[in-house]
Parts: structure tokens; sequence; C-alpha cells
């Protein structure tokens, strides 16, 4: 039996069927696609504007401005003030959601605890090894006597 794999909309809360992992409905991603399209042209006809004048001028949800500024979306446009707190040290940056320094030292941590787990893992499959061919010994011995 296969299992119909569907969710509510985060925005409109309606019921549809993601497809690869969607938080959001097919219509809600239209509008917003409709909306980032919106915006993008009023940057484009408003060269040097800040951020709160998009947001005012374009009518569009902060949340969306936002979003799309961390995805590079603006970068070269002209668009002032476009830079936003680090998520972890504070710094202003105007891309993505952490500074440099700190996706490398997230990187760097995911890196030493992926080593650590493979030692673990490595550790444990000693182990299982061990017991397993005392085991296999043990019998043999019981077999000869």
């Amino acid at each position: 039996m296969t299992k119909l794999n569907i969710r509510n909309c985060a925005r409109c809360k309606k019921i549809f069927v993601p497809t690869s992992g969607e938080k959001i409905c097919p219509e809600c991603r239209a509008a917003d696609l409709e909306m980032e399209e919106r915006v993008k042209a009023y940057v484009r006809d408003h060269p040097g504007i800040t951020v709160n004048e998009l947001i005012e001028g374009s009518g569009a949800p902060p949340k969306l401005v936002w979003r799309m500024i961390q995805q590079g979306q603006f970068e070269n446009s002209g668009l002032k003030n476009a830079s936003y707190p680090c998520a972890n040290c504070g710094k202003l940056i105007t891309r993505d959601v952490y500074c440099s320094e700190c996706l490398g030292k997230l990187k760097q941590n995911a890196q030493k605890f992926a080593k650590a787990m493979d030692s673990k893992r490595r550790t444990a499959e000693k182990k299982s090894q061990t017991f397993s061919d005392s085991m296999y010994d043990a019998l043999d011995s019981s077999r000869s006597h």
C-alpha cells in the first residue's frame, strides 16, 4: 500500500501534495514568485532605494524581501541598507544566514563531529568483531573436546 504524502500549506492552510518537501502550496508559491518579480522590477525602476523604501513602495511583505536579500537576489542592484545581522554573531552581512567566519566555524565543527562519529562506529565494529571471534573460538574449543 502506497502512503500518500499530504500536508497543509504553511500560508493558506489548504491541503496539498508536496513534490519535494515544499511547505507552501503551488498557488501560494506562484503568488510568491509573482511578488518577487514585482519587487525586482521595483528595485530596477528605483535605483538606490533603501530596504524600507522597497518594502513600503512595492507592498511586499518584509519577510519576502529579507529572504530575497539573503538569497542574494539584489547583489549589484544598488539597493541600500540591505545588511542584516549574522544569525550567530550579529555581524552585519548582505547574503546568506551566517557570516563567512561563522560559516567556516560551523563547517569545521561539522567535520569534527563527523570524524568523531566515524571513530565511534569503527570502535563499535571492532568490539563486535572481537566478540564474534571469541564466540567462534569458544565454539571451536567446545567441539574439539
